[in-house]
């Protein structure tokens, strides 16, 4: 079977939940088609660059669109999957004048919302007609399943969770993970692994950290992650007086090593699909403090497993910290629980497994 995967401009969790299945499902002829930063990530598979660009550009989006209906017309594929909103509409204009493949898109973010009744309207409309071509919705989590559902009826959209090979976590040495970044034996250390935009709270989480800085003397704060944000999130820790206490490491490869020297993980995002980064500090046996939003709470069980806290509120963000750092035997039960969960549901097997029997549903010429 061919698969021909259309990719938005992407980093971090998306591309290494496509990293994952791309390897896992082998058997399946699959193209790669997306911006030409991502030619060298594809690896193997096939790749055709395209100029796909984020947010709303009508000039530049009708020519991706006549490339896209090109690229379909010679690859005749079965399965046509686009992965993020971006990807899903432009593949959604392509796909409308020609014999129709089947079409599934993945969700991997939460729906976007617009603050004026105009713009709102606007979203509605052309959710409405993308969600209408699609043969089968991805989502990451129940709670950006309950978004789509408005559109479309309930048995097009199933979800699949973003899963992580258990094996490459908290097998690590505690000294070892230490050592590269200098951190002493009796330091603290919370952890934080995320791309660096807004949604992502790391603005929350360096106050937060200001709070109690002088209450825990020996913290410290890891970020790992880039994005446009990073300079300005430097700039504001060194303005809050951190500079000595906060370490931006940028992208790393060795996540699963780093995080086996912290003793607390924290997520204050404002927005999320499903956090890999989550699992992956849950995996690592640490207790985690995220946001209370629904698709975070589908991972983390409050007060079993971490702490949850109001979006955007670094005073309880700190509290949060506070008590989890003052209790080491309560944060390592939690740390012991959170791995059992994702041995249990958020393994990479389960995710790769459900995706292929949903492609070989597909080319069985299953339509709702």
């Amino acid at each position: 079977m061919k698969i021909v995967w259309v990719i938005r401009p992407a980093e971090g969790g998306i591309l290494q939940h496509l990293q994952q299945l791309s390897l896992g499902i082998p058997e399946f002829e699959i193209v790669v088609v997306g911006p030409p930063a991502l030619e060298e990530w594809a690896g193997t598979r096939r790749f055709i660059p395209l100029d796909l660009v984020d947010g709303l550009k009508i000039r530049e989006d009708l020519g991706t669109i006549r490339r896209l209906r090109r690229v379909f017309k010679q690859e005749k594929a079965q399965v046509i999957h686009a992965h993020g909103l971006k990807a899903a509409l432009v593949t959604a204009a392509a796909l409308t004048p020609l014999g129709h493949p089947h079409f599934l898109f993945t969700a991997h973010n939460s729906l976007p919302q617009s603050r004026s009744a105009f713009g709102s309207w606007g979203y509605r409309v052309v959710q409405r007609w993308m969600f209408a071509r699609m043969d089968k919705i991805i989502s990451v989590s129940d709670a950006v399943r309950s978004q789509i559902v408005r559109y479309v009826p309930e048995r097009k959209v199933l979800t699949i969770y973003n899963g992580i090979s258990t094996s490459r976590f908290g097998e690590f040495s505690w000294e070892l993970a230490r050592d590269p970044l200098g951190l002493a034996h009796e330091d603290q250390v919370v952890g934080t692994v995320a791309r660096l935009i807004p949604s992502k709270g790391i603005h929350t989480l360096l106050e937060a950290f200001s709070l109690i800085s002088k209450i825990v003397p020996k913290l410290k704060l890891v970020v790992v992650g880039d994005g446009p944000e990073r300079v300005k999130l430097e700039k504001y820790g060194q303005a809050l007086g951190l500079e000595n206490r906060v370490h931006f490491l940028g992208w790393r490869d060795d996540v699963p090593q780093l995080m086996a020297g912290w003793d607390v993980f924290a997520l204050p995002s404002t927005s999320e699909g499903f956090n890999l980064s989550v699992l992956e500090a849950m995996a690592s046996r640490l207790p985690v403090i995220v946001a209370d939003l629904p698709s975070l709470r589908e991972a983390v069980v409050p007060n079993r497993g971490g702490l949850v806290v109001l979006p955007g509120n670094a005073a309880e963000l700190a509290a949060a910290l506070l008590h989890l750092l003052k209790d080491p035997e309560k944060a390592k039960a939690m740390g012991t629980f959170n791995r059992d969960r994702v041995n249990s549901l958020f393994g990479e097997e389960r995710m790769i497994n459900c995706t292929r029997a949903l492609y070989e549903g597909l080319s069985l010429g299953t339509r709702t």
